[in-house]
């Protein structure tokens, strides 16, 4: 039998709170230590990474149109 160390377990951290809070700058900061210590980590944002929900964040967050053309929307 092999002795191969096992991989940690993948973990899914969230950052809540209101606009302006400072979540942006502690993702930014958790990426930097995470990454000096070589453990691969992935920065997502919801709603966000498709260019429709570019487009629902940018009419919610914005109340515009972004690139990705017209947003109808009702209510949330």
């Amino acid at each position: 039998m092999l002795d191969v160390p096992a991989k940690p377990a993948a973990r899914f951290i969230t950052f809540e709170g209101g606009e302006g809070v400072g979540k942006s700058t502690q993702v930014k900061r958790l990426l930097v230590r995470l990454n000096r210590m070589d453990i691969e980590a992935v920065r997502t944002r919801e709603p966000g990474g498709t260019p429709k929900a570019e487009a629902v964040r940018a009419f919610i967050l914005l109340g515009r149109r972004s690139r990705g053309g017209a947003v109808r929307g009702g209510a949330l």
